[in-house]
Formats: C-alpha cells, sequence, structure tokens
C-alpha cells in the first residue's frame, strides 16, 4: 500500500493515548504522521497483525512496522518532543524500554481511564484521521 504520511495506530478508548495523539497532531506542524485507532475498519482490514500486540505502532512509507518503545521513540523524534525520554530509550536495552512500555499498557485503563467509544478529534487535526 502506497502513504503519503507515515501512520500512528493508537488505542482509540484509552485516555492517555488520546492525550498523546492530540499533542502529537498539535506539534506535528509538517504533517509527517496520519493516525489511526486499534479499533478502526483500516487497521482491521490492513495492518491486522498489529492488534496481536497491545501497543502503539507505527507503520512507516516503507512499510516497516515498528511497535512499543521503538514506536515511541519514533514518534518523539520526529516532532522533537521529550528529549529525556527519548534518551532513555536510547540508553536502555531493548527489552527494558519494552518492559517499561508494558507496564505503562497494562495498567493505562486503571490510571487514566478508558472512553466507551473512541472520541472524535474535531477541527484542522480531523484530516489527520484515518478511519
Amino acid at each position: 500500500m502506497n502513504q503519503e504520511r507515515e501512520i500512528i495506530i493508537y488505542d482509540g478508548i484509552c485516555v492517555l493515548c488520546n492525550f498523546f495523539i492530540r499533542l502529537i497532531l498539535n506539534k506535528d506542524k509538517d504533517e509527517h504522521f496520519n493516525v489511526t485507532s486499534l479499533q478502526s475498519n483500516f487497521t482491521k482490514t490492513h495492518y491486522p497483525d498489529v492488534l496481536k500486540v497491545d501497543s502503539v505502532a507505527v507503520i512507516k512509507k516503507d512499510g516497516t512496522i515498528l511497535q512499543k518503545s521503538k514506536a515511541v521513540f519514533y514518534i518523539l523524534r520526529i516532532v522533537k518532543m521529550l528529549f529525556i525520554i527519548r534518551i532513555l530509550i536510547v540508553i536502555l536495552p531493548t527489552f527494558i524500554s519494552n518492559f517499561v512500555y508494558d507496564i505503562v499498557a497494562f495498567t493505562r485503563y486503571k490510571f487514566f481511564g478508558k472512553y466507551e467509544s473512541c472520541p472524535v478529534i474535531n477541527g484542522d487535526l480531523k484530516s489527520r484521521i484515518i478511519e
């Protein structure tokens, strides 16, 4: 599949994930990313393997799929955010940064909550959503 932008796949019902995606889209002034949720028909149709891992994913233009801490690092590097977290991800071995990622992923609903369904993103950001 040929795509103009790289795609971030995130948990659409997760409050923390939605906050993160809105922050990323607002900082992504060059419009490097489009986004879609794990719950979307697009993800289910085109990237069903991503659903097997409870994780954020980045689908790069060349088709490479990044997940967990590698996806987080890539996103933060592109939008030039959270330098300290990026450094930690680089310094720590991948199995440790993924372990930390898994802890956050496992507890995200408990600490941050979840929506009944994926909230609608309006305004200028709406054009960046793949449904």
